[in-house]
């Protein structure tokens, strides 16, 4: 008798309860963008949020534009945001500085890092040995665009401190950095930018990330790039918000490997590429190929990620770092099952 009194008090209590996954997970989850709404790199991102699949995946999503992939970062890092949409290499260095950091989501399988030589400089550049001593613009210190750079100045015997690195951030405000009038030699990028400044005859694209043979010639290898990151302890405590967003990503995914460029066009705000159509529909075609099939990391991306990190960072190459904690492939999978 007292055994079944015992039972029917903790059931009482169980039943006053919020179930534990219930009482973490939050009503609004808000991603930190890291550039502008426009920027290809982030467009099934914006297409998830365009198309209403976060929200027919059962989670209200927010997202928040930066300029610049540290400053999206800094935002979580901060508590104003939950996920970081950007590059997943910043995953690797949240582990080294101890603030584990995990991505749910791969959407970039291909960097779409672009080095474009300015007009000016075309003609006479041969190699990038040609870049010793140079300007060179980049997103932001640390960034994925100053990685790509790194490499490429290291497949001429060079180093990092062998150019002078310029942060122009993205967008609208790369353009203008780069058409000051002899200010930079050079621009490592990403589209839109790179396609107006090429299309305009501002720069010649010398090296691109945008595909296969690009990406493997620079990177050694198949890559991971575009995700959404979030802190460790955010996907412990908030696993449903984890799936609902992997499962609206993954049917992007295969919306958009379906969709052609004028589908999916049609789907984004005007004031995307209402300023120079021709721009947009270009800059689409070349960073289609880029995009990840299925959300899912790829075998060999992140030891791959690893080894051009260490190269260039201290820090990184003194750490130990578990490449199997900074992404957790299950949440895609489980999406991925019950779409079939």
């Amino acid at each position: 008798m007292r055994r079944l009194m015992l039972v029917a008090a903790a059931a009482l209590i169980a039943a006053a309860l919020p179930a534990q996954g219930q009482a973490q997970e939050k009503k609004t989850v808000t991603i930190a963008v890291s550039g502008p709404p426009a920027q290809l790199y982030f467009l099934p991102v914006v297409l998830a949020k365009q198309l209403g699949y976060f929200e027919q995946a059962g989670v209200s999503v927010e997202l928040q534009h930066f300029n610049a992939g540290s400053r999206a970062l800094e935002s979580v890092i901060g508590g104003s945001a939950d996920i970081v949409a950007g590059a997943y290499e910043n995953t690797v260095r949240m582990q080294a500085k101890g603030q584990p950091m995990q991505s749910i989501v791969l959407f970039g399988r291909y960097p779409q890092n672009i080095l474009g030589i300015s007009k000016a400089n075309a003609a006479s550049y041969k190699s990038p040995a040609d870049l010793k001593g140079q300007k060179i613009g980049i997103t932001g210190p640390g960034s994925a665009t100053q990685t790509f750079l790194n490499l490429i100045l290291a497949s001429a015997g060079l180093k990092p401190d062998d150019v002078t690195p310029i942060t122009v951030g993205a967008g609208a405000v790369a353009v203008a950095a780069m058409r000051r009038q002899g200010e930079l030699y050079a621009i490592s990028n990403l589209d839109l930018a790179i396609t107006e400044l090429t299309m305009a005859g501002d720069i010649v694209v010398a090296v691109d990330s945008r595909n296969t043979e690009g990406t493997r010639a620079v990177y050694g290898g198949d890559y991971a790039s575009g995700s959404l990151y979030a802190p460790v302890g955010f996907v412990q405590r908030n696993p449903k918000n984890a799936e609902a967003i992997a499962k609206a990503m993954v049917q992007t995914l295969a919306w958009m490997k379906k969709a052609t460029p004028d589908e999916i066009v049609a789907k984004l705000p005007a004031d995307f590429y209402q300023n120079n159509p021709p721009v947009y529909r270009k800059a689409l075609e070349n960073n289609l190929p880029s995009f990840s099939p299925d959300g899912l990391m790829p075998k060999d991306g992140p030891d791959n990620v690893l080894k051009a990190m260490v190269r260039f960072d201290p820090a990184i190459a003194a750490a130990k770092i578990d490449m199997m904690a900074t992404y957790d492939n299950r949440f895609v999978e489980a999406a991925l099952k019950s779409a079939k």
